[in-house]
């Protein structure tokens, strides 16, 4: 059980700590990591205790990483419950979780060449997708519930069954925004665009620094540096760190618009999708997903950098207008509470 879990009257179900990042745990309890990537039987211990006591009518599970493994799916194989599997990234297809490659498909030793990773982590990632695919751990899912089109069909591609493909998008989460810490709103300037997430070089956190400078707009970042990244310098740029939901939201609410450069194949856009919640224009790069969720009446996706800079230029020199209220009652029409709790009620029909 990790230190951050919340106790509650279900805590024994949860398994013991395993120790994969450096600093973190002895020796043994590092090398107990590597065998759960592959297989947990005290994780399945606790499934079928959970089982027991709960006596489910189905599962709904959110992706299987190396905590848990899919053991998990074997009590739940054994008591015939029905499951459906909410997927996140590419863990199902890949060895790399965040990026599917169809030039290797299915021959995972290529990721062995990939510059991603050291080489032991890379080995450990082939060799567990080979075992997940000889065991057909997953062949045992009902339905798998995807966020976006674009995902579905990285999915078909990938091999999947399209019968056991449904899509549905990710839903607004309200948070109630709450007055800034004055060290914070000291640091604000009076105007200014904002990006949040995961801050890296692949997510664009440096170009969007370089285009604040050309265009000597403030920029503002929220969030956390990822894989070993380090911001450059800029005078133009605040970055304010990790923030709670509710300080992000005023953050947001206050910005011009929120930017994106990521390049990465994502599966949806929480970013963008909380940006439009707030009545916000988007401006990013099309990547992956993003094109199901903007559209030139709450925002631009440029094909590239440069097209990038001239939809900011536009946006700051009021060459365009966005209306804040039209954004908020599309994105509340599209990604709703209730019609996700909609939709996710047939699902459970097809499977019970």
């Amino acid at each position: 059980m990790h230190p951050e879990n919340l106790q509650t009257e279900d805590s024994k179900f949860f398994p013991s700590l395993v120790a994969y990042n450096s600093g973190e745990g002895s020796l043994w309890e590092k090398l107990k990591g590597i065998g759960r990537l592959f297989y947990s039987f005290e994780a399945k211990r606790k499934m079928q205790a959970l089982l027991d006591e709960w006596q489910p009518d189905v599962a709904h599970l959110h992706n299987i990483y190396h905590q848990l493994s899919p053991s998990i799916l074997a009590p739940l194989k054994a008591k015939k419950i029905p499951i459906i599997m909410t997927v996140h990234d590419y863990n199902l297809i890949s060895p790399d979780k965040d990026t599917y490659y169809p030039e290797m498909g299915k021959a995972y030793y290529k990721f062995l060449f990939v510059q991603k990773y050291s080489f032991g982590k890379r080995l450990l990632l082939v060799l567990k997708k080979y075992f997940e695919d000889v065991t057909g751990f997953y062949k045992t899912v009902n339905l798998y519930i995807l966020p976006s089109e674009y995902v579905k069909a990285i999915f078909v591609e990938a091999g999947f069954a399209v019968e056991k493909l449904r899509v549905l998008p990710h839903f607004i989460t309200t948070t109630t925004p709450t007055a800034l810490p004055e060290t914070i709103a000291q640091k604000l300037p009076a105007s200014y665009a904002i990006s949040f997430g995961s801050l890296s070089e692949d997510k664009g956190a440096t170009f969007l620094i370089e285009l604040c400078e050309r265009l000597a707009y403030p920029l503002v970042l929220v969030g956390s540096l990822t894989n070993g990244y380090t911001l450059p310098v800029s005078a133009n740029t605040t970055y304010l760190g990790v923030q709670d939901k509710s300080t992000l939201t005023e953050l947001i609410k206050r910005a011009e618009c929120v930017l994106g450069a990521s390049e990465l194949p994502e599966t949806f856009g929480l970013v963008p999708l909380e940006t439009i919640a707030l009545g916000k224009p988007f401006i990013g790069l099309k990547a992956g997903a993003y094109a199901e969720i903007i559209n030139n009446t709450n925002g631009y996706l440029a094909t590239d950098k440069e097209e990038l800079e001239r939809y900011l230029k536009h946006h700051l020199t009021s060459l365009v207008y966005f209306d804040a209220e039209d954004i908020k009652q599309d994105a509340e029409k599209r990604f709703s509470k209730k019609h996700y709790l909609l939709s996710f009620e047939q699902l459970l029909g097809e499977v019970t």
